[in-house]
């Protein structure tokens, strides 16, 4: 169900140092680790000779050894010792595991799960990742299959009801509609937005309000702001919130799938404003505590749906126009793995297609400004 030829983070930068960190990937077993260089590496984990995890292994100068026979590794895959052998034996034709390009960028490393071949593009690089004010949530290993995860990332239907005790409690059940669903030029990408009519944005009211207009900048309610859509390829999802100041809040969520049901999540919250007011700042670190309280809602209603042992989810879905960006994702991802030979877990030939849905969109859009008018 996975598209392999194709990039996903795979680690923080500083999460890769002089130790070997093992992770699965797609259903591969990978070693990351970084050469006495500081180059990143990462090799297939399943050594060659008996099946040991090099993840549980050591680093040796720019090489990865074996924690059960000692067999090292280098960069390029190939054993260049086998210490039963002596200094100079042969070491069998072989003795090699996969090797995964890597590509590291503004603090990610991004892996391209097809290995031992050429990358035919590479990860797009985002300027807010290098802005001064960016909190990094605890990378997490959570339970729930990769669409449905990724599809909660794009979703601000839930809010109000899965987060009530958190971000939701004063979240609107009515949403103002998605708008402008389109792909990127390159296709690897699918980009959105959702506009508030002047009508329904509301004003700031009380503590809540003021703490919000202080952590976010935002002229207006942040439930009823605007906002800009991107979900990538990769599983990458970015929330832009334009500011009243000019600059950006954003927040952002990759999902890496270990497996069908299992998932490494990366988060983080950013503002581009390049000089935060004290307070402004402290509070923007302070909420930092609130995410994983989140992402454990996220995560209980996720997994507690029954169609979640199934890798699709639902097999025959019903949307509505808040699902506009997850339905997007889903094409782009199915269409990538249609053009690897492979089956999507969810169907496809099932789907509206996307003139279509523009219609219903619009339709929807317009309905939703005659009740507020």
């Amino acid at each position: 169900m996975f598209a392999f030829e194709n990039w996903y983070i795979a680690a923080r930068s500083e999460e890769v140092h002089n130790a070997p960190l093992g992770r699965k990937f797609l259903n591969q077993d990978v070693v990351l680790f970084r050469t006495q260089d500081g180059e990143v590496c990462a090799l297939g984990a399943v050594c060659a000779h008996r099946g040991a995890d090099l993840g549980k292994g050591r680093i040796v100068g720019s090489s990865i050894q074996c924690p059960w026979h000692g067999w090292q590794y280098g960069a390029d895959g190939r054993c260049n010792l086998v210490p039963s052998q002596g200094p100079c034996g042969k070491i069998p034709r072989g003795a090699r595991v996969p090797v995964y390009p890597l590509h590291e960028a503004q603090g990610y490393i991004h892996i391209w799960m097809k290995p031992d071949t050429q990358p035919t593009w590479y990860p797009p690089a985002h300027d807010f990742f290098n802005t001064r004010y960016h909190i990094k949530s605890p990378v997490r290993f959570q339970r729930g299959s990769f669409i449905n995860t990724v599809e909660a990332a794009c979703d601000d239907a839930h809010v109000y009801i899965a987060h009530a005790q958190t971000i939701g409690m004063a979240a609107p059940a009515h949403l103002a509609p998605i708008i402008d669903v389109k792909s990127t030029e390159d296709g690897r990408a699918v980009q959105g937005r959702m506009v508030w009519p002047i009508e329904r944005k509301r004003s700031f009211k009380g503590l809540s309000a003021w703490y919000q207009k202080h952590l976010l900048g935002l002229g207006e309610d942040s439930n009823t702001h605007d906002r800009h859509y991107r979900v990538e390829l990769s599983g990458l999802v970015v929330h832009r919130y334009p500011k009243a100041d000019g600059f950006d809040f954003i927040v952002y969520a990759a999902t890496t799938p270990a497996d069908e049901f299992t998932n490494w999540f990366f988060a983080g919250t950013i503002d581009t404003h390049p000089q935060r007011s004290f307070i402004g700042n402290f509070l923007y670190w302070l909420a930092r505590n609130r995410t994983s309280r989140v992402f454990d809602e996220d995560e209980d209603m996720i997994t507690s749906t029954l169609t979640d042992n199934l890798p699709g989810g639902h097999p025959r879905p019903i949307s509505v126009n808040s699902d506009a960006m997850g339905l997007a994702f889903r094409r782009l991802y199915a269409r990538q793995v249609l053009a690897e030979g492979g089956t999507p877990a969810w169907p496809v030939a099932g789907m509206v297609p996307a003139d279509v849905q523009e219609k219903v969109r619009e339709k929807v859009g317009e309905k939703m400004q005659e009740n507020v008018t």
